[in-house]
C-alpha cells in the first residue's frame, strides 16, 4: 500500500469515527435503487426514512483511467489514479484552518464514467487555454477547485478555466493528512 492509499484510508477512518461518535451509526445517504454502490450496506437500510448506510469499500481495479490516458496520450500522476481507484465511497466534507471543501469519490460504475467525462472536459479546457495540466479531486463551497498539478504533484486551488492561484500542499499525501472531516452534507 502506498502513502496515498494509507493517507486516504486514515482520513476515511477519522470520518467514520466522527460520524459514529455524533450519530451512533455509519454515514448515510438517500437510497436510490437505480444508483447502487459497492460501499452501500443494503442490510443496514433504514426503511423509515429511505436511507442506506455506507462505508468506504476497497476496490480491486488499479488503473481505472487506462482508456482515458490512451485517448489523451498522457499518463496521469500515480497518486491521482490511486486517489480514485482505491475505494468505492461517497464524497466527504473536510476542513483545515484555511479552507473547507468537499472531496470527490466514486460511488459506483456510472459515477466513475461521469467522473471520466468531467476529467476529459477539464483536461481539454486546460490544453485549449495552454494552461498547466491539473486534475481535480474536490471543490470548495465557492467556485474553487482542488487539483493535483500534473508536473509537480502539488495540491492547488484554482478557479475553473484559470490557472492555479494557491498551493495548498506539496503532495496529495500531505494534503489528505492535513484535513479534518466534518459532518457537513456532501452534495456532489
Amino acid at each position: 500500500m502506498t502513502a496515498t492509499y494509507l493517507a486516504l484510508e486514515a482520513l476515511f477512518t477519522r470520518y467514520l469515527n466522527l460520524v459514529k461518535a455524533e450519530h451512533n451509526h455509519l454515514p448515510s445517504v438517500q437510497f436510490d435503487p437505480p444508483w447502487p454502490s459497492p460501499c452501500a450496506l443494503p442490510q443496514e437500510k433504514n426503511c423509515e426514512d429511505n436511507t442506506v448506510y455506507w462505508k468506504p469499500s476497497p476496490r480491486k481495479e488499479s488503473n481505472i483511467f487506462n482508456d482515458l490516458e490512451k485517448a489523451l496520450e498522457i499518463s496521469f500522476r500515480p497518486e491521482f489514479v490511486e486517489y480514485y481507484a482505491s475505494f468505492w465511497s461517497n464524497g466527504i466534507c473536510v476542513e483545515r484552518d484555511d479552507i473547507n471543501l468537499s472531496l470527490i469519490q466514486i460511488w459506483n460504475e456510472e459515477d466513475q464514467e461521469k467522473l471520466k467525462e468531467n476529467i476529459l472536459g477539464h483536461t481539454f479546457a486546460k490544453l485549449k487555454s495552454k494552461q498547466a495540466l491539473s486534475y481535480f479531486i474536490g471543490c470548495t463551497h465557492s467556485d474553487d477547485v482542488i487539483c493535483i498539478d500534473h508536473e509537480t504533484g502539488e495540491i492547488t486551488l484554482e478557479k475553473p478555466g484559470r490557472k492555479a492561484h494557491k498551493v495548498l500542499a506539496p503532495s496529495l499525501e500531505t494534503f489528505l493528512l492535513s484535513l479534518n472531516p466534518t459532518l457537513d452534507n456532501y452534495d456532489g
